[in-house]
């Protein structure tokens, strides 16, 4: 298995936007219908640059950061190919280009994702609630991912 990290085109929205619908509704399968569509795909990348994940050449994550704060504010992996260290590549790839600390909000109830992240030793430096539920906002200030 090799993965391989690039930066995301054009051509890849389509991939993106599938990954997104997939792993929203898996994770989330209270969140409204309407957080589960293309427009909202659309909507929660504006601004921001994404990079793709693929693992013998299909993609199958991406991860989207706004870097006027350094904030990642998407990492999402197709729910077949988590645990294969795809999110860890492409965290990778976007510590190398931050400059300053990294940010991320997780919902408190992605248990899943809150271990990942505290195990590669993000921290929990805030907290708060979305209509959604409630969120834990953490911070990577250097070191090994």
């Amino acid at each position: 298995m090799t993965i391989a990290v690039r930066r995301a085109g054009l051509a890849d929205q389509a991939a993106c936007i599938r990954i997104f619908v997939e792993t929203v509704t898996a994770t989330f399968p209270h969140e409204p219908d309407a957080g589960k569509t293309a427009a909202a795909y659309a909507d929660s990348v504006i601004g921001e640059e994404q990079w793709v994940a693929l693992i013998d050449d299909q993609i199958v994550g991406y991860i989207s950061v706004y870097w006027p704060t350094n904030f990642i504010h998407s990492l999402y992996i197709v729910p077949g190919f988590q645990g294969r260290g795809a999110g860890r590549a492409l965290l990778d790839e976007v510590r190398k280009r931050a400059k300053g600390d990294l940010e991320l909000k997780t919902d408190k109830a992605n248990a899943r994702a809150f271990a990942f992240y505290r195990q590669l030793g993000w921290r929990v430096v805030g907290e708060g609630m979305a209509a959604t539920g409630p969120w834990w906002r953490l911070r990577w200030a250097g070191g090994i991912l």
